[in-house]
């Protein structure tokens, strides 16, 4: 069965910024309307209803994390939620989590070229891993739910604050940025001025699968629905628990051997010491309700959690995505 193939363009993203006219000469006689670079929320849905309407059942994002993000978002709002269509990513945002969770081979016009000659063979229905979104929804039934797959909130929203900083996103590379992050965020805790505000960490509740509630100033928590992350980091307990699974990791205020946890955690290691350390829990769930008074962030967008301070955190759709 032949797919009617779209592609979502981000052209802000940062591989993006410098226009590729054979790209662009490429997509557009290929794909013609199908070829769309939205620069709103609104311009998103008219081109994911459109979408809908000429029947697209394949879509390539070309962007980052946060590009992933409001298409699947869009696409759970536009689509019926057993039509879902299958995705492929060209990773060339800032952050590429979910890109290098599924895997990719190749970007620019060389995966067009691959994507159309795997079409025409029938062929891409072959290449698929599938992986379930991560939904965030408000109390305001007025406010639509989103999603994406990596969350963070209380050091990691401060964090990401930093990673922001237009210095470090125009003079480093990704990885680099993200590096530059990781050490600024450590120094922190070094000087008197930075590390009770860190350290002392956010006030914070959430209740998990609605059975067990924890009332607690947080440092950092975390959860996604990725299976790995970049360079063998791996900042939850349980890496093996099944696609099907939300992960999370809450650390406690002021934490002991917080400098042995990270170095192990980014590596990937859970040593027995910190597993049986209560000031740090991690573990599996359908369904966490988190409540936070500061924003959160959603692969790498910053959301507030609305007037009560509430979210609901669940395993979302599941998508397919094809690996070039």
């Amino acid at each position: 069965m032949n797919q009617n193939i779209a592609l979502i363009k981000n052209p802000v993203s940062r591989l993006n910024q410098k226009e590729d006219k054979e790209f662009t000469d490429f997509a557009l006689n290929w794909l013609g309307e199908n070829y769309s670079t939205p620069r709103t929320v609104d311009d998103m849905m008219q081109t994911l209803n459109r979408f809908v309407a000429t029947g697209v059942d394949c879509i390539i994002i070309d962007g980052g994390d946060g590009t992933i993000s409001h298409v699947m978002t869009a696409i759970y709002s536009c689509y019926p939620h057993d039509k879902l269509p299958s995705l492929i990513i060209l990773p060339s945002g800032n952050t590429n989590l979910i890109a290098k969770d599924i895997g990719f081979g190749i970007r620019g016009i060389n995966a067009l070229k691959r994507i159309r000659t795997l079409a025409e063979r029938q062929r891409l229905h072959f290449m698929v891993q599938h992986r379930h979104a991560l939904k965030i929804e408000w109390s305001d039934p007025s406010r639509p739910p989103v999603l994406g797959m990596f969350q963070g909130a209380a050091a990691f929203t401060k964090a990401i604050q930093i990673a922001h900083n237009p210095t470090i996103l125009k003079n480093f590379p990704h990885d680099g940025a993200v590096a530059i992050t990781i050490i600024t965020s450590l120094l922190k805790l070094f000087f008197s001025k930075t590390r009770d505000l860190w350290l002392n960490g956010n006030a914070c509740s959430f209740f998990i699968d609605e059975k067990k509630s924890y009332q607690e100033n947080c440092f950092l928590f975390l959860s996604t629905t990725l299976q790995s992350l970049s360079h063998g980091m791996w900042p939850f307990f349980n890496r093996y628990a099944g696609d099907d699974s939300l992960h999370y990791l809450n650390v406690k205020a002021r934490p002991p051997h917080l400098l042995a946890a990270c170095f192990a955690l980014l590596r990937g290691k859970t040593p027995e010491w910190l597993l049986n350390d209560p000031n740090y829990l991690s573990g599996t769930a359908n369904k966490i309700k988190l409540s936070i008074k500061e924003d959160i962030i959603l692969d790498g967008e910053q959301f507030d959690t609305g007037e009560d301070h509430c979210i609901l955190l669940s395993t979302g759709p599941k998508f397919s995505f094809v690996r070039l």
